[in-house]
């Protein structure tokens, strides 16, 4: 019988231990309970030995390995989630600690420093610790220094809404604190740390604040320097992936060592080994991030499966690093920056070649072919991981990644080279490094005046229909042995299936409203949306990236009107907003406001826009009565409690990472839901429709 699929027993093994994880995690997420996990091994086996491998005992063999693949990703998920939360110190306890830093870096609120080898009031305890520093503290807490301090201890919880927990877990960061007295430091030693602290003042004293920031960022993947509008270029541009170390800062090093090697005649053997070591060496400059550490798996996988197999088979090399990653930690399953590289490489596996070809038939010249391809081919993959974890994706990613990425590889590598220079000959690295940074000065200023937000798709998410979406990209790239019109009509029912899938999953129906509330970092908003446009009811010190990337990505663009909730500190808020809108509405005793070109600022009580009544019942207090329902909004110290069907607040909470609480409130009802990320729901005719996720801490009924 001649095999279904053209799958490599590789790729089984990948399947295997990534479904193991994947469902572990999945249900504990939603408490599904574990005998579920073990019912899928046989289906799983049987499936394996009876339409992937031709012959028998290679099948039983496969479906064996693949079992207990499949068995160690899911209880290595169930015991590293049961030992996340055996956490033995106590909530909103006053403890002396003692502990490592590892990891150093900011955010707008302030410096934070992550601690391991943590000590508690004399006794070790397990897991990591985030410590938030005043001003004062900053300079005594450099990596691979030991940090004493008492300070207020938070213990976090495993789960959480969208990006809250998943970096959280995998590096098994358990505890937060906030020092009440004076932090003592004693001076340490760190090898990396110190490489690190060198190549920051390396850039910072050769170059201008803005540029240091972007070539530091490209080196070590670090992004705290970096102005938030800058960052909003690279993101909306489709390339902010060049920050973040991974696959391509690794093949970089990876083959510019290879080549240097090369020119002096080194073996394979030796070569690869050597240009392996200077790559792990890299990402320990990098501070051993999860990214850089992934990435430089998966190069040695690479490498090995070369000088195995003598060329690259791609989709054996990146699942054969997806097996040997989840080996050490199948926790990474839930790490988007880990999806995100092995989704690109597989659809660079799969398309790039036939996409190639194609391209050449238009006679395309082959190296823009190419690279089109590759851009192209890793977009079709991510796509709906984008979408899903960042709201938006861009229409010109593809021309901004085929031109600028190239130009930041190379500038990538020949300031890696300025950099290894410079603990030769210093003087001469700093004035090769402060002349190189034209290129990158011009690459920024291009993509913030090319204003690639305009390019955004948003307003809409795959959810749980990204598995057929998969299925008909599968099937298109010809690995299933089926006719042609065969294939070409399963690929249309599955695509029939997404896109239907999708417009049900974001249909807003006639005289209902879509409401998406945030709060971040001491800022709040939500987002209500109709059939004939959108209002952003902000709080008056709102977060720029968190409410351009609410209005950005839940389809927000239309802005009917903005509502400020606030005294008059809230003339800022307009500004630190980040988006645009031509009517403002202000609480009537805020006379500070300062008009804009084209904007009109009303001071109505009671108003209506986009087909929603609202009234101001106080300078931070806001009712809305749309859908069917009376909505309460507040974002002052006292809480509205008036009688409405929901109530949307923000106050202070040690429950989450930011100090900020959304919750809602379904007033005499026993509905009691918050969380401390996003949250999304349909209202209409006095009922509520889930259509985001929703943490385990409450439903929507």
């Amino acid at each position: 019988m001649k095999k279904l699929l053209n799958v490599r027993a590789a790729v089984v093994l990948a399947f295997a231990i990534g479904a193991g994880a994947g469902f572990a995690y999945l249900s504990a997420y939603y408490s599904v309970p574990l005998w579920w996990m073990v019912a899928i091994i046989p289906v799983t086996a049987a499936f394996i030995v009876l339409f992937i491998i031709r012959r028998s005992t290679v099948g039983i063999v496969v479906a064996v390995l693949s079992a207990l693949l499949f068995l160690y990703g899911a209880l290595g998920v169930v015991f590293r989630l049961r030992s996340y939360t055996d956490t033995p110190l106590p909530d909103s306890a006053v403890c002396r600690i003692r502990g490592t830093v590892f990891e150093k870096s900011r955010t707008q609120s302030g410096e934070y420093i992550k601690l391991s080898g943590i000590i508690a009031d004399g006794v070790p305890v397990g897991g990591c610790m985030t410590v938030y520093l005043g001003e004062d503290y900053g300079e005594y807490a450099e990596v691979g220094y030991d940090v004493e301090f008492s300070g207020v201890v938070y213990v976090y919880e495993p789960f959480g809404y969208g990006e809250v927990n998943s970096e959280r877990l995998l590096q098994d960061i358990r505890y937060s604190a906030s020092p009440v007295d004076g932090l003592e430091s004693e001076y340490g030693f760190s090898l990396f740390g110190s490489i690190n602290s060198a190549v920051r003042e390396l850039y910072f004293g050769n170059l201008s604040p803005d540029t240091a920031a972007i070539v530091y960022a490209m080196y070590t993947g670090n992004t705290d320097y970096i102005e938030t509008s800058t960052m909003d270029s690279f993101r909306y541009g489709g390339v902010a992936h060049v920050f973040a170390v991974s696959g391509m800062h690794i093949v970089l090093v990876y083959g510019a060592v290879s080549f240097v090697l090369r020119r002096l005649r080194l073996s394979k053997l030796p070569a690869a080994a050597i240009s392996v070591l200077l790559v792990f060496f890299y990402t320990g400059m990098c501070g051993f991030t999860l990214s850089a550490v992934r990435a430089a798996i998966m190069c040695a996988v690479a490498a090995a499966v070369r000088l195995a197999c003598g060329k690259y088979d791609a989709l054996v090399s990146v699942a054969l690093a997806f097996v040997a990653v989840l080996l050490v930690n199948p926790l990474n399953i839930i790490s988007v920056g880990f999806q995100l590289s092995v989704a690109a490489v597989a659809g660079i596996a799969l398309f790039c070649a036939p996409v190639t070809r194609a391209l050449k038939r238009i006679r395309l010249p082959g190296v823009i072919a190419a690279a089109a391809a590759m851009t192209l081919s890793s977009q079709i993959a991510t796509f709906p991981i984008l979408l899903s974890c960042f709201g938006y994706v861009s229409w010109a990613s593809l021309a901004l990644n085929i031109i600028f990425v190239p130009v930041l590889s190379a500038i990538f590598t020949v300031q890696f080279a300025f950099t290894l220079l410079a603990f030769v000959i210093p003087p001469l690295a700093q004035l090769l490094i402060s002349a190189f940074a034209v290129p990158t000065e011009a690459v920024t200023a291009a993509l913030v005046t090319i204003r690639a937000e305009r390019a955004l798709i948003s307003g809409f998410t795959f959810g749980a229909f990204a598995v057929p979406y998969f299925l008909a990209v599968y099937v298109v790239s010809g690995h299933v042995n089926i006719k042609v019109r065969f294939r070409v009509l399963v690929a249309g029912v599955l695509a029939a299936v997404v896109a239907s899938g999708i417009g049900l999953a974001n249909y807003i129906p006639p005289g209902g409203v879509r409401i998406t509330a945030s709060a971040r970092e001491g800022s709040a908003a939500v987002l209500l949306s109709t059939r004939s446009g959108s209002v952003l009811v902000l709080s008056e010190e709102p977060s720029a990236y968190d409410i351009s990337g609410l209005v950005g990505e839940n389809g927000g663009g239309n802005l009917s009107a903005m509502i400020i909730l606030g005294g008059y500190e809230s003339v800022l808020a307009y500004t630190r907003s980040g988006v645009e809108c031509s009517d403002v509405y202000v609480w009537q005793d805020n006379l500070h406001f300062q008009p804009y070109s084209g904007v009109t600022v009303h001071y109505e009580r009671t108003f209506s826009a986009a087909g929603i009544e609202f009234e101001y019942c106080g300078s931070h207090d806001l009712a809305a009565y749309a859908g069917g329902i009376s909505i309460g909004i507040s974002c002052g110290e006292n809480v509205m409690l008036e009688s409405c069907d929901l109530l949307f607040a923000a106050a202070e909470s040690r429950a989450c990472e930011y100090g900020t609480a959304v919750y809602f409130s379904k007033v005499n009802s026993q509905l009691n839901l918050y969380d401390c990320g996003d949250l999304q729901f349909v209202a209409k005719d006095g009922k509520m429709y889930s259509i985001g996720n929703i943490s385990r801490k409450g439903a929507l009924l």
